[in-house]
């Protein structure tokens, strides 16, 4: 899947670049912010299909939108929306970071349950609501789970044993490792091809239990010391170069 959404990354940045002037158009016309603009593209030639959207958070950014676009996939029924890209990866604590391949899939009851709980707007289509979100929330700590956090986490196995924290709430999700597991059971010999998170359901802190919120905030500091801890290990003048294997 990585490999098929990669080879359309040409075809749809060039979409991107044709659309720009038309969106922006319509923007200097808005008179409510947020804005955007969405356009369905289909891949001809393999008939993928793309949301290319346009976003402006408010007037000022309205010759200089955010520009973005996420593959729309059906599994059966339900309807998935697909992001797709690379970035740093640890297997173990002490494992070294590495660069991964890494697709992120929200599902049709994330989205509902995010427009629930956030945005408050039935007249918006599932669409609509995911540039709302992946505008919004391009930022994510990765937290690892428990009971504090969600008691019903351990039902998920090793899927969900992570949860992330975003600008607007915590998401839950399942990952899932594409790789070559080590004969041996020795998690360090792992050799990790490509990640799958797929987000399953959005909940707004607010709502939340004192409880839930205290874990959720210990967390969060203990992951961002251990990602100071692995920048200042790695770095080299203040830079982490990672690079894809083949």
């Amino acid at each position: 899947m990585y490999d098929h959404l990669a080879a359309d990354k040409q075809k749809v940045n060039i979409k991107k670049d044709y659309l720009l002037r038309k969106a922006i158009k319509n923007f200097r016309k808005a008179s409510r912010f947020p804005a955007w603009e969405l356009y369905e593209y289909k891949i001809p030639a393999t008939n993928n299909q793309y949301i290319i959207y346009f976003y402006a958070e408010n007037r000022t950014r309205t010759d200089k939108p955010e520009v973005g676009s996420f593959c729309i996939l059906f599994n059966g029924k339900q309807k998935l929306v697909i992001k797709w890209g690379a970035g740093g990866y640890k297997h173990t604590l002490d494992s070294p970071i590495i660069g991964i391949r890494r697709i992120d899939a929200y599902t049709g009851h994330f989205l509902e349950r995010y427009n629930e709980r956030i945005l408050k707007d039935e007249s918006l289509t599932s669409d609509e609501v995911a540039v709302r979100y992946l505008t919004r929330n391009y930022i994510a700590m990765t937290m690892e789970q428990n009971e504090n956090i969600n008691r019903n986490h351990e039902r998920y196995g090793d899927a969900g044993q992570y949860a992330y924290r975003v600008r607007d709430g915590i998401c839950f999700a399942q990952s899932m490792i594409d790789g070559i597991k080590s004969e041996d059971g020795d998690r360090h010999k792992d050799k990790v091809e490509a990640i799958l998170v797929l987000y399953t359901t959005f909940m707004n802190e607010s709502n939340m239990t004192d409880s839930q919120r205290n874990a959720i905030f210990k967390e969060h500091c203990t992951k961002w010391a251990q990602f100071y801890e692995d920048f200042q290990r790695e770095a080299k003048n203040g830079i982490i170069t990672l690079r894809l294997e083949p």
